[in-house]
């Protein structure tokens, strides 16, 4: 085994009220083959990150956060049945390297990064409207 000195992340793909969207865990470290080890749910096991059927890859994590900030009037547009809708964002992650990440929610409680969901159309900034579809 070997310990994961840079961080990276296994992601895993689900599909929640018709759309699908990704949650990841942190790649811990990496077995004598490469392969990326993570935290089995609370049996605080290390466990091979593609042993879960919904396995979708590994990646470079981002930063660190460092500070949550209000959503501030930005809105998520998602098509939905052909239809744009609109979602507030309901805050930015600010992470150690200075990037910034939109976060919405659902109605399950599901709070997301917009950008990971496969039917995100755009960010609307205050008083910008809808496109015409």
């Amino acid at each position: 085994m070997i310990p994961a000195q840079h961080p990276h992340q296994a992601h895993y793909k689900h599909e929640t009220n018709g759309r699908t969207h990704f949650t990841t865990k942190p790649v811990i470290a990496w077995d004598d083959d490469g392969r990326p080890l993570v935290l089995h749910g609370n049996s605080h096991r290390l466990v091979l990150a593609d042993s879960y059927s919904n396995f979708h890859g590994v990646s470079e994590a981002p930063g660190q956060v460092v500070a949550a900030i209000p959503g501030g009037g930005w809105k998520v547009v998602y098509e939905d049945d052909g239809e744009l809708v609109t979602d507030p964002v309901l805050l930015w992650l600010v992470r150690a390297d200075g990037s910034v990440s939109p976060m919405d929610g659902d109605r399950t409680g599901d709070i997301d990064n917009p950008l990971n969901v496969s039917n995100f159309k755009q960010l609307l900034a205050p008083g910008e409207e809808l496109p015409e579809s």
